[in-house]
């Protein structure tokens, strides 16, 4: 069976509101502007493809790659240009820089769309960044099918990289990753996006056999059915994109359903106790998450076997409170919570190691 495991530390020590209403499809170009240096790393909301091409202009990378996010019917997208001034007058690309200020900022973002492809010297910095930060990148390579899995196959990839080919060497890298990226985004992160129709990107020429050669690489494509459609859901690493996604949703959804129990019992002049019973409110807490994640149709539903065994569709499982040493009580350091979640509609299981400070 397809497993998903991450260890997720949340510290609710530091907690002083209650978090926003997430989305999970919160899309960022981070694009290379030469001509546009005094724009170096300044991170926009846009809501209009009129208002990035007043910054950028209507031939800007970043504004081709917007415009295809725009197309599939976003409301919003944000954007960042890596490109500055070396010193001397040169346009040079600063990833790491920007990468950087984007989570220093607490720049609220979920997928990342690139203007370079895969066989940018930056792409691994890119990747490395996605996989450290969960954030799905869209990383587009344009050109034949054997360059494609060239380029990919250099990379050290992670789940939350969703590559995506194309042969159309009119279209950039920004308008692919773009119009990929304006699917995922108006997608639940449990849906993947196998199928999904594309606007504005035409299906790409590969033979039959190349786009079966390309996926059996996880390499994603566009594809006629009647319209243009992405090929595969699978990330780079051989997983599927909706199990990095829905990893991200239920592990920040769990952060901030006890950053509120906490900031609540505050306002009542107490606080999560660290006890049996205040494990015990911890692990309901977290169970009410994943019920509300079960009712929207991310978790599969509870059953009833064939022997008459219940078989639920998620599980927590939390310490017990004598095993716990000393140590972690005095520092109210909660290990060894572990939720187990099945996937609706699929054999992916997804397990979060937690580490709550409480």
């Amino acid at each position: 069976m397809p497993t998903a495991e991450s260890a997720v530390t949340i510290n609710l020590q530091d907690a002083t509101a209650a978090a926003p209403a997430e989305t999970y499809g919160e899309v960022i170009v981070v694009g290379e502007d030469p001509s546009k240096l005094t724009f170096f790393n300044q991170v926009k909301t846009y809501y209009s493809q009129s208002e990035v091409e007043a910054d950028f202009g209507t031939s800007s990378p970043i504004s081709l790659a917007t415009a295809k996010v725009f197309a599939q019917g976003v409301l919003r997208v944000k954007a960042v240009n890596v490109m500055k001034d070396d010193g001397t007058g040169n346009a040079v690309a600063d990833y790491v820089t920007v990468l950087a200020d984007l989570e220093d900022k607490k720049v609220d973002y979920d997928i990342m769309v690139v203007t370079i492809d895969a066989s940018d010297a930056n792409a691994q910095t890119v990747v490395d960044h996605a996989g450290t930060y969960h954030k799905v990148l869209v990383l587009p390579f344009i050109g034949d099918a054997t360059s494609a899995q060239t380029a990919f196959a250099a990379l050290t990839a992670n789940e939350y990289v969703f590559a995506v080919a194309h042969d159309d060497v009119n279209l950039s890298a920004g308008e692919l990753g773009g119009a990929v990226a304006g699917v995922l985004s108006k997608l639940q992160p449990w849906i993947p996006p196998e199928w999904y129709n594309v606007q504005g990107v035409n299906a790409a020429g590969y033979k039959s056999s190349e786009v079966d050669s390309l996926e059996q690489n996880n390499i994603a494509t566009i594809v006629d059915v009647g319209k243009a459609v992405i090929s595969t859901a699978k990330s780079l690493d051989g997983s599927w994109i909706d199990i990095p996604r829905t990893k991200a949703y239920l592990a920040t959804e769990i952060r901030n359903a006890l950053i509120s129990l906490k900031l609540r019992l505050a306002n009542m002049g107490s606080k999560i106790p660290y006890s049996p019973a205040g494990i015990q409110t911890v692990k309901a807490t977290i169970e009410q998450v994943l019920r509300v994640a079960q009712n929207l149709g991310a978790l599969r539903e509870d059953y009833v076997d064939s022997d008459g065994n219940l078989v639920k569709g998620y599980e927590v499982q939390v310490p017990d409170f004598d095993s716990i040493s000393d140590a972690d009580k005095s520092a109210r350091i909660l290990r060894n919570v572990r939720v187990t979640a099945y996937l609706s509609g699929a054999v992916s299981r997804i397990t979060l190691d937690l580490v709550i400070t409480l």
